[in-house]
């Protein structure tokens, strides 16, 4: 029986990286392994190879974020699988150990690792397709949206998307709020109504990563204003 082979140790400490950023606390042991915790509880153990074991007395109540975890590791080592592949990135007055995602319409998509991370870039060629210009950055650390943004903002601005297609992380967030305030109603559903409502929040939970937390200043924001009563005066 074959062994699955130890994962690398860049995808490793990315993970490491992207998990801490949502608020899950990390720790490392000599192994390689991660055991992850969140609010107090280690839930979950990532190996050495990227394979989650978790502990089944201690996630009761907490799948959502189980799923969380589960999904960033799958994001995580796609992103990272991609790096390790793509070709040098090269033009003029370009660093090295950028590599080349994707390219359409004249706007490249690269990536670049960094001492604080994955970071990644949509550039523009000049006309002469020598040099890149009109940087955008995403990541590194998990900031600025990472790897799903930097998609959208390729797609948007090599014209494969046109920008009204795109929902911000706001929008999507007041979105998922709007279905389980639905959901959680009294108001009858069909069976199909529900389950296309699930599956749409079911999406969102996979593209925004912070949900958990945007969903939770949307509804303090939302509480400050009805203490105040919710008016501004001019």
């Amino acid at each position: 029986m074959e062994s699955t082979p130890k994962a690398s140790t860049e995808y490793l400490e990315e993970l490491r990286i992207q998990l801490r950023s949502q608020g899950f606390t990390v720790h490392c042991g000599e192994s390689r392994d991660m055991d992850v915790e969140y609010g107090g509880s280690t839930l979950c153990r990532i190996d050495d190879c990227g394979n989650l074991g978790y502990f089944a007395e201690k996630i009761a109540g907490k799948e959502a974020i189980l799923d969380r975890i589960r999904e960033t590791v799958r994001s995580t080592r796609k992103y990272m699988t991609l790096i390790e592949q793509a070709p040098p990135l090269e033009a003029e007055g370009l660093g090295e150990g950028y590599k080349l995602l994707a390219e359409f319409n004249g706007t490249v998509l690269a990536g670049h690792m960094t001492e604080y991370g994955a970071q990644f870039i949509t550039w523009d060629w000049t006309h002469n397709r020598k040099s890149l210009w009109q940087g955008h950055y995403y990541g590194a650390g998990g900031d600025g949206g990472g790897y799903q943004a930097a998609k959208q903002n390729f797609a948007v601005r090599s014209g494969l998307l046109p920008s009204s297609a795109l929902f911000t992380p706001e929008q999507l967030t007041e979105v998922y709020r709007s279905i389980h305030e639905t959901l959680d109603s009294e108001y009858p559903l069909t069976d199909e109504r529900r389950k296309l409502l699930e599956s749409a929040a079911g999406q969102i939970e996979d593209v925004v990563l912070d949900l958990d937390k945007r969903v939770d200043l949307s509804n303090r924001a939302e509480l400050d204003a009805s203490h105040s009563g919710g008016m501004e005066l001019s």
